[in-house]
């Protein structure tokens, strides 16, 4: 072959000598609606000639072809990673109508591919990396990929965005996001210890407008937490931000006490306190009030290992707070009598641990006890 022939042979196939498009072209690919061949060749426009009419063309036809991916029942792959890549382009990036449909697009998309057998990590996590600052987003990706529950994916990922938001009142009352969000401060209080600036880790984590949700919850679990240690977790919250007043304060102490707790800081103003309760009937009989509603009551210490302290603790009570000896050795009587009807079951947990100890006798009165083991005869 000679070099002429060899020469344009290379002309009649080099990517060089391929057809582009020019701004007449697309605009008659515009109007025929051929999406795919207009974004095909769309970047065939120099730079500099892709002025205000070419980006109305760009954004009718991104408009266009996200609206015809919508309208399919099921929204294919192919068709998810095409409007992931042209959402790469400025003009469309920056077109509020494309983005809107997107997002659309992108969370239909992850809601199938998340539940198949291989969940589709990768393009959850490439979605939001396009555009990480959309706290709606954020707090439905969090939701949805909540259950999966893998060490590959962690949905907080999501949820500091939502929550972080000036939005961040309305998710806060989301259960799945308070519920997250709880587990995060319970993690950073043990980190950070009883002495630790928990008010700074908040402030970090969460908008002020999420705070009013979070002290509903905390609220709730000083009175009546799910699982040991929420308590505390929950008057530390509270207490950092001046939310817990006298009443509470005296409630929680004396509960905590009752809770076999560690001995510490904690301990020694829980001591304290019951011994100021010891002077004041009124303080007393408020918190009583609230310990009689406690289903079931407050009663660990009464199973410790650790003799010498539950032996102290109870001698405290006797000195300073005897109303609530004398309340759950009643109830502790009165379930294992039959006499009364307990729908959550047997309010005094630990009953049989008092009262089968040494201790029961001199620091609940003998005759408490001699009618505890008579019921249990019957």
């Amino acid at each position: 072959m000679t070099r002429l022939s060899l020469l344009l042979t290379f002309l009649l196939v080099s990517p060089l000598w391929a057809e582009t498009y020019n701004l007449a072209d697309l605009e008659i690919l515009a109007q025929e609606g051929s999406s795919e061949e207009f974004f095909k060749h769309a970047l065939d426009v120099r730079p500099s000639e892709r002025l205000d009419s070419w980006k109305s063309m760009v954004s009718k036809m991104g408009e266009s072809f996200a609206q015809s991916v919508l309208n399919k029942s099921k929204i294919e792959e192919k068709s998810f990673k095409k409007i992931e890549e042209l959402f790469r382009w400025p003009v469309l990036r920056s077109d509020d109508v494309f983005k809107l449909r997107r997002q659309e697009i992108g969370l239909r998309f992850v809601r199938q591919c998340i539940k198949e057998t291989n969940p589709c990590l990768a393009s959850v996590k490439s979605f939001w990396e396009s555009d990480n600052t959309d706290p709606e987003i954020a707090i439905k990706l969090a939701e949805l990929t909540l259950p999966l529950n893998s060490p590959e994916f962690n949905s907080w990922t999501f949820l500091e965005v939502a929550l972080k938001s000036p939005l961040s009142e309305f998710y806060c009352k989301k259960d799945f996001a308070m519920n997250a969000l709880w587990g995060k401060l319970e993690l950073d209080y043990v980190r950070l210890g009883p002495k630790g600036d928990l008010l700074k880790k908040i402030d970090q984590t969460v908008h002020p407008d999420c705070l009013p949700a979070l002290n509903r919850t905390a609220m709730e679990k000083l009175y009546s937490p799910n699982k040991a240690g929420e308590r505390e977790v929950a008057y530390q919250i509270l207490n950092v931000q001046d939310k817990m007043n006298p009443k509470m304060t005296d409630f929680f102490f004396t509960v905590y006490l009752l809770e076999n707790p560690s001995r510490g800081e904690l301990f020694n103003y829980a001591w304290t306190r019951l011994n100021e309760l010891g002077k004041n009937n009124e303080k007393r009989t408020a918190v009583m009030n609230d310990l009689k509603i406690q289903d079931p009551l407050p009663d660990s210490i009464f199973s410790s290992i650790d003799l010498a302290k539950k032996k102290v603790i109870l001698n405290h009570f006797k000195q300073n707070f005897p109303e609530y000896l004398d309340f759950y050795a009643a109830q502790c009587t009165l379930y294992y009598g039959g006499k009364q009807s307990f729908p959550q079951g047997n309010p005094t947990i630990h009953c049989q641990d008092l009262m089968n100890s040494e201790l029961a006798a001199p620091f609940l009165g003998k005759e408490k006890v001699e009618e505890y083991n008579r019921v249990r005869k019957i």
